[in-house]
């Protein structure tokens, strides 16, 4: 699945449960991620480091897919990471496109935030629910801001 992204409006969604998310993008992991996963799995085993800074789950080679992605479902649903709980949405600090939307967060921070078109159940379903997805976001960036390779080492 290419990924298309547009910026998130008024878009409905309704995962189709297809797997394609799951071989269309690095996941990066937060420090809450890395111990969850460490609850099932030797979280060690599973995990890579991307442009020096970033932890991110390890992909299969044969399809690029994620280490935990079973034909379409994922081995780890219930304790998946908090960046897959966002998709189709993607998030950023920064605009990345033409046409930006800025989001304004409790904390202050604005977003940009977008929607992959590119996923099969976009489209489909109840309309997002832009407060939950804020919300989110907030877990988001605060998790991110506490996980660093150094504290990862650590464990």
């Amino acid at each position: 699945m290419k990924e298309r992204l547009v910026p998130l409006k008024d878009q409905r969604f309704e995962c189709q449960i297809c797997g394609e998310c799951c071989k269309s993008r690095w996941v990066p992991l937060t420090l809450r991620d890395i111990l969850k996963i460490g609850t099932i799995s030797r979280a060690e085993d599973h995990l890579l480091i991307w442009n020096e800074k970033r932890i991110v789950l390890e992909r299969r080679e044969w399809d690029n897919g994620c280490a935990f992605l079973d034909d379409v479902r994922c081995r780890i649903h219930k304790i998946k990471p908090l960046i897959c709980r966002l998709y189709p949405i993607a998030l950023s600090e920064f605009p990345i496109l033409k046409e930006n939307i800025p989001y304004h967060l409790d904390s202050g921070k604005k977003v940009y935030l977008y929607l992959d078109e590119g996923c099969k159940g976009v489209g489909k379903g109840k309309k997002l629910d832009m407060e939950k997805i804020l919300s989110l976001c907030e877990k988001i960036l605060r998790a991110r801001e506490a996980t660093s390779l150094e504290k990862v080492i650590e464990l």
